[in-house]
């Protein structure tokens, strides 16, 4: 009964952040397909990293291929083409075990086996940004990522995933807070509550 409750309430938000997402480079918001579709190669895996500033505006875009395998050594980690990043606001496995699969699993392996699917097996483009203006040596990026993924046709719809809202959503990653207990995600407090539901 958990697995269909869980495979609705995906299906509805992904429904919903299509319905919401942005045609147009912005900040904060998810992207649309449409957005993701422009960077698309045939036979090829993009990965585009965007800067934006203090205002939310663009500052820089780069697009590269992937020339190799999206790496996950934490929930909230990732290395891609090389450089890690670190999913922005997040605090990897506040618990140690989580129920994934219906069964219970070790967190981070979860999240390695769920992230496998998306970004390895099914994404044609990844997209993380970020806030920060210039990469500090020594410490990645705070970021939020995106994949489009799926064929594009009847059988397999191309479908937008938002990394950070699966991990908060699967109870793989928490929302940090600030000293005085405010959310450094409030973007993702819904899915916290949703997911949380289902881990009960």
């Amino acid at each position: 009964m958990k697995q269909i409750a869980l495979c609705t309430v995906l299906l509805l938000k992904g429904a919903v952040a299509y319905a919401a997402g942005a045609d147009e480079p912005n900040a904060f918001a998810q992207p649309s397909q449409r957005y993701l579709l422009q960077f698309a190669k045939p036979g090829e895996k993009v990965f585009v990293y965007e800067r934006y500033d203090a205002k939310g505006a663009l500052f820089q875009r780069d697009a590269a291929t992937l020339i190799s395998p999206v790496k996950v050594p934490s929930a909230t980690e990732r290395v891609i083409n090389g450089v890690t990043y670190r999913l922005r606001g997040l605090a990897a496995c506040p618990k140690p075990k989580i129920t994934y699969k219906t069964q219970e699993w070790n967190c981070t392996k979860a999240a390695q086996d769920y992230e496998e699917g998306i970004y390895n097996n099914r994404a044609s483009v990844v997209l993380c940004k970020t806030l920060v203006l210039q990469s500090r040596k020594g410490g990645p990026d705070a970021v939020s990522c995106f994949s489009l993924v799926g064929a594009g046709n009847t059988n397999d719809p191309y479908n937008v995933a938002f990394d950070d809202d699966e991990m908060v959503f699967f109870g793989m990653a928490a929302i940090g807070r600030t000293k005085d207990g405010k959310s450094l995600r409030p973007d993702l407090e819904h899915s916290a509550e949703l997911g949380g539901q289902l881990q009960e």
